[in-house]
Formats: structure tokens, C-alpha cells, sequence
């Protein structure tokens, strides 16, 4: 995770085979794979069928620019959800200032980025990041990957989004962090983006979980994903 890629972002080609996944309340799942398909055997499969690329390498960034836009700064073996079939050990970045999922042509040559519309799902580095499509009328929810951090009896899920900003007086360019945090509760989404925001979420147990964060010595400023996940854990506990 320390090799950092500096890119500039091109429009999406053809790699894989597609799955989506349609964000309607109280149906939130990965998509269903057809098939499991190891990585060596979709490699295989596509070299003798590369009519089916038509799509545009992926295009470096400037590397003058401050930090990277990658939730992992390195390509590392993931699997995916592509068109109905599950990929396995595919070597991807995702890059979060275009939303764009990029892996590697089966060659081992150049990065290339998939159609973000026949993502369904992937993972990757321990995190699973879900296609959601927003109802008509959802303005909470975008039609983007968000990784779902907690999934209990309700749901959080964070946007990761990573800005390219220019500062007007130095013209200094650098990736900002943009996360947004949504909450999945009695089929209806939440954005949150503090404490009170969540407490607000879970107010028929808002004493006992302030009580819990206190006594567990959880900061929400130090670490607000991970307080966000315990204060939904907890909440689960009472109302089971």
C-alpha cells in the first residue's frame, strides 16, 4: 500500500463481465454470481476472445499532485462481481475521484477501468464495496460504490470519495478526503456526519449508548467510523 500510482483519469472500457445491484429499500445485496470463475481460467478466456475490448486504457495523473486518489495507493488482488460472475484474485485499484474501478489487462500489460454500470460488487483489502442505485426520487444515496462497514440489523455504508483540489493562491494541486457516511434503518437511508447525527438515528436508546461510549472510552472525533459501528452495534443488542 505505499507504492503510490499518480493518475489522470480516462473514461471506462470493457474488462470483465458485469453484475448490478439496484439499491431498493430493504434490498441491499451484492449481486448474485452465476459463476465462480479462478483468475488464470477469465485471463485465459479473454485472450482468446479480446474482441470484446473496446475500452480506454486507464491514463496516469499528473504526479506533481499532493497524495493519491486510491482507496488502496497500490494494485492488490481483489474479486468482483462483474456481469453475473464472480472474478476472483484480480489485481485492481479503486480510484475515488472518477469512481472508477481499474484492474489490470489479462496480459499483465496496461490498467484498464471496468463499465461502472455492470459492477455489481467487489472486494477489496477486507472491504466490501456495494453498487447501489437509488430509487426515483432517493437523494441520499447516488448511483455509486459504497463500502458497508457495518451490516447488522441496520446498515452503515461510506461513500469514499477523494477530491482533486486547486488551491487558488499557490495553484498547488492535491487530493482531499470527501467520505460520506449513510445509515440503513427500518427501510429508509440516513446521512450522518457526526455524533449527534447517529444518536439522533438511535434516539429510543440515546442514554444507554452515550453511557457505552463513555464507559468503552470511544471518541467519536478520534475515530468516526469506528465509533459509528460500535454505537450501531450496541443499538442492535437492545433492540433485539
Amino acid at each position: 500500500m505505499k507504492k503510490t500510482f499518480h493518475l489522470t483519469v480516462a473514461f471506462c472500457g470493457v474488462l470483465l463481465c458485469y453484475a448490478q445491484v439496484y439499491a431498493q429499500p430493504g434490498a441491499v445485496q451484492p449481486a448474485t454470481a452465476d459463476s465462480s470463475m479462478p483468475v488464470s481460467l477469465f485471463y485465459k478466456s479473454i485472450s482468446e476472445n479480446a474482441h470484446l475490448y473496446n475500452g480506454t486504457e486507464y491514463i496516469m495523473y499528473d504526479q506533481h499532485i499532493k497524495g493519491d486518489p486510491y482507496f488502496i495507493t497500490e494494485v492488490t488482488s481483489g474479486s468482483v462481481y462483474y456481469d453475473g460472475t464472480l472474478y476472483k484474485n484480480v489485481p485492481m485499484l479503486y480510484e475515488l475521484t472518477s469512481g472508477n474501478l481499474v484492474v489490470r489487462r489479462y496480459d499483465g500489460g496496461v490498467l484498464m477501468c471496468l463499465i461502472k454500470e455492470k459492477v455489481g460488487s467487489f472486494n477489496l483489502y477486507n472491504h466490501t464495496f456495494i453498487h447501489l442505485v437509488p430509487d426515483s426520487g432517493n437523494t441520499v444515496i447516488t448511483n455509486d460504490f459504497y463500502d458497508r462497514i457495518y451490516n447488522g440489523k441496520n446498515a452503515i455504508y461510506v461513500r469514499r470519495q477523494k477530491i482533486l483540489y486547486e488551491d487558488p493562491a499557490t495553484y498547488e494541486r492535491s487530493f482531499l478526503i470527501n467520505d460520506k457516511y449513510v445509515i440503513y434503518k427500518n427501510n429508509a437511508w440516513y446521512p450522518v456526519s457526526s455524533e449527534g447525527d447517529v444518536l439522533k438515528l438511535f434516539k429510543d436508546h440515546k442514554k444507554e449508548i452515550t453511557k457505552y461510549l463513555r464507559q468503552n472510552k470511544i471518541k467519536y472525533k478520534k475515530a468516526p467510523e469506528y465509533a459509528m459501528v460500535k454505537m450501531a452495534e450496541y443499538y442492535d443488542t437492545l433492540t433485539h
